[in-house]
């Protein structure tokens, strides 16, 4: 480091030129002293790094397919039930306030299924 001169006070910015002057140069030396990979282990590394993003973009339409098939298969549930209700006259027609009753108890019943289904990994 800087030498102490009571003539001279230290100053911050010759401590910071020191210390980026050995910095600089032990990034040098290490640079010339870096192991150049063999053209066959980069090769390599860099097949295995595309195969696995081929992997990653193959897999992105298999997470999405279980939750449409899933909205599907509600939806059509919820279209047989409606059309059920209204085929058997002896049950009641139901009111507005009773189908949102039931869409908000099919929502707190089935969101939480949906979330642990979504978000489960092997």
């Amino acid at each position: 480091m800087s030498s102490q001169n009571p003539e001279n006070p230290p100053n911050g910015c010759d401590d910071f030129a020191e210390i980026a002057d050995a910095l600089r140069e032990d990034y040098i030396e290490a640079c010339g002293n870096a192991p150049i990979p063999s053209a066959g282990l980069v090769w390599w590394r860099a097949s295995i790094r595309a195969r696995a993003e081929a992997a990653r973009q193959a897999e992105q339409p298999l997470t999405v397919a279980p939750a449409v098939a899933g909205a599907a298969v509600i939806g059509l549930a919820c279209g047989v039930a409606g059309l059920v209700w209204q085929a058997l006259p002896t049950l009641p027609q139901p009111s507005a306030m009773m189908l949102a009753a039931l869409a908000v108890g099919v929502c707190v019943i089935v969101a939480p299924l949906a979330l642990v289904l979504a978000l489960a990994r092997e």
